[in-house]
């Protein structure tokens, strides 16, 4: 177990998304939101280090390739070494990394933002509802890319999916009101839905 990585949960509107742009500097200032003064002290540790950011709605030009992208991520990364052909494949993506991404699913563009997170193997990799709107197949393949990343890279992972949650095994933070109210680790799913049933409530 990566115990560094860490899953967040919480119903809409519960704060995961704030916390999230905190982290990745959407934020400059505890002003700016009445959550932030909640996290400020809890992931200071990103501030220097290095992390690769997929959001759950990735907004991409569609006139660009996914070649395009990773060429402009790996000059911004400083990664001279890269291919695109296999960066796409390893997210299920077997296709000409010189396809216009207005040809692109909603799902295949959710599997392309994942793999420009990844590139040049950051130390920290967050991952906002990274199996949303995926079918059976699509969250197989981004379950798998995850348990591959988790091995040399430090994860957060913001998701709805009870499964997804366990299934990673990390200290999952549950979310409510702007805050941070438990951090558990839970040995079943069932534990972790008992704990989902409360925070409901």
């Amino acid at each position: 177990m990566n115990d560094h990585s860490i899953s967040i949960m919480g119903n809409n509107g519960s704060g995961k998304s704030t916390f999230i742009n905190y982290l990745v500097g959407l934020y400059n200032s505890e002003d700016h939101h009445p959550f932030l003064k909640d996290f400020s002290q809890s992931m200071s540790v990103l501030k220097n280090g290095s992390f690769g950011y997929a959001p759950e709605v990735a907004i991409f030009d569609n006139n660009l390739s996914a070649h395009d992208l990773i060429k402009y991520v790996a000059n911004m990364r400083k990664v001279t070494n890269f291919d695109s052909q296999k960066i796409l494949e390893r997210l299920g993506l077997e296709i000409s990394p010189h396809r216009i991404l207005q040809e692109y699913s909603k799902g295949m563009r959710q599997r392309l933002s994942l793999a420009l997170a990844d590139i040049g193997s950051p130390e920290w990799l967050i991952l906002d509802e990274p199996t949303s709107g995926l079918d059976f197949n699509g969250e197989f393949i981004v379950k798998n890319f995850i348990d591959e990343v988790k091995k040399r890279s430090k994860l957060i992972v913001a998701t709805h999916s009870i499964r997804l949650a366990f299934e990673l095994n990390h200290e999952i933070w549950l979310f409510k009101s702007g805050k941070i109210i438990k951090k558990i680790y839970v040995n079943s799913i069932d534990e972790l839905e008992k704990e989902i049933l409360i925070l409901k409530n």
